[in-house]
């Protein structure tokens, strides 16, 4: 006997001008297909729409989440929102599955905020990115010094105030 199980995943964020980004998560396999839709607002990385289209759902596990995505509405991206997410999407009277899908749609966001701050730090240190088989990686323990790259990386919301090193930093 031959078991075809295909699975597939892909989130997408996109900037839609002053402020706002949307943020697609899709995930897709044999039994369950679902798309996910954020728009979160900066720079307080607040929650404006939340919606999810479960396309397919053989075992039927996950219930209706419209109550539950329209209470993301105002949830901030950032401390904390592990354990709103999992208590307004997951749980017994939600999806871990969907809740999940949430979570991974908030950490691209970050990415996509984060890694171009990075790019300019390491352009502000003059610091080259070393470039790697599996990819470019970016080495900033002794390689990104001096106080304007410190402050061109804490104008990121999700670094700003998030440790020592970017605390207090008005730029």
């Amino acid at each position: 006997m031959i078991l075809d199980f295909q699975m597939n995943s892909l989130v997408t964020v996109e900037p839609l001008g002053q402020g706002l980004w949307r943020v697609t998560a899709r995930y897709d396999d044999n039994l369950f297909a679902a798309e996910l839709g954020l728009e979160i607002q900066l720079p307080a990385l607040d929650i404006k729409r939340a919606g999810i289209d479960v396309k397919r759902d053989v075992v039927g596990l996950v219930p209706d989440l419209s109550n539950a995505m329209a209470n993301l509405v105002g949830v901030r991206v950032g401390q904390g929102m592990t354990k709103i997410v999992r208590g307004v999407v997951g749980g017994s009277d939600g999806s871990d599955r969907v809740a999940d899908l949430v979570m991974e749609a908030m950490e691209m966001l970050i990415n996509a905020l984060t890694v171009p701050q990075l790019k300019q730090a390491m352009e502000v240190a003059s610091t080259e990115i070393q470039y790697h088989r599996d990819g470019p990686k970016v080495y900033l323990n002794d390689r990104v010094t001096g106080d304007d790259a410190v402050k061109l990386m804490a104008q990121n919301p999700r670094l700003k105030d998030s440790c020592v090193a970017f605390a207090g930093l008005d730029t």
